[in-house]
């Protein structure tokens, strides 16, 4: 991979590893999930680029 397409798909990997690490200790730490199990949801927060954000929209607590 050139040094180019990396310096361009940093800033998205980036984006993406912060978004799975907020879903995992979210999941962990959370007393339940909406629609589903945690173990089901922390697998699917490794689904990239949409396990994080369908979590957000669909799995997470709104306690």
């Amino acid at each position: 991979m050139s040094k180019h397409v990396r310096q361009r798909i940093a800033p998205f990997a980036a984006f993406e590893f912060a978004a799975t690490s907020i879903v995992i200790a979210d999941i962990i730490r959370a007393k339940s999930v909406r629609r589903g199990h945690k173990i089901g949801w922390l697998l699917l927060a490794f689904v990239q680029p949409i396990g994080p954000w369908l979590y957000f929209a669909f799995g997470q607590s709104r306690e």
